[in-house]
């Protein structure tokens, strides 16, 4: 009894000292929910192997994120932050969900180019806290992969564009780990 009681305690303790956990854990190691508020943090990865096909280059201007298991392989991402946007194409799954854990948030795991082009600097780590807005794209949205402007009216229509496609990709079970269940 002792023993149960402490556990209870430790986890608690552990739980406050995180402040995150995931809702939906999925392929042991990340998490396949999205955020209620469209916001994440945002860092930057380069990998070697990719979980949605070829991997991309990471010299140049690419326009890419991780988090195929939230959203689906090759859909379309728009990051903002500050007024400022970039399209990308998912290519990747992650981040690990004990990276989220220690950042005490999700996170949306993007090409360097991304996070230069949405914070000026030349890397981003959990615990630099670079809040962005994560929305999937419309199916019908023709812009080209890479950063834009948005008004205060362009970025309620991004997140009405992005309702419809989560409920799509639900609908289609082709997101939050649908594919697990």
């Amino acid at each position: 009894m002792r023993v149960a009681f402490f556990l209870l305690i430790l986890s608690v303790i552990i739980g406050f000292a995180y402040g995150y956990s995931c809702p939906k854990p999925c392929y042991g190691n990340m998490c396949c929910s999205t955020s209620p508020n469209n916001q994440y943090y945002l860092t930057d990865f380069c990998g070697s192997t990719s979980a949605c096909g070829p991997v991309p280059s990471c010299s140049g201007a690419l326009y890419f994120t991780a988090d195929s298991q939230r959203f689906g392989c090759g859909k379309h991402l728009n990051l903002c932050r500050s007024g400022k946007c970039v399209k990308a194409q998912i290519y990747d799954a992650g981040p690990a969900m004990w990276v989220e854990q220690d950042a005490g948030m999700m996170i949306i795991d993007a090409s360097p180019t991304i996070c230069h082009d949405l914070t000026g600097g030349s890397s981003c780590g959990w615990s630099d806290h670079f809040l962005i807005t994560a929305t999937v794209t419309s199916l019908t949205d023709s812009r080209p992969l890479g950063p834009f402007n948005v008004t205060e009216e362009e970025m309620a229509q991004l997140f009405i564009d992005h309702e419809i496609a989560m409920a799509q990709c639900e609908a289609e079970k082709t997101c939050n780990g649908f594919d697990l269940e």
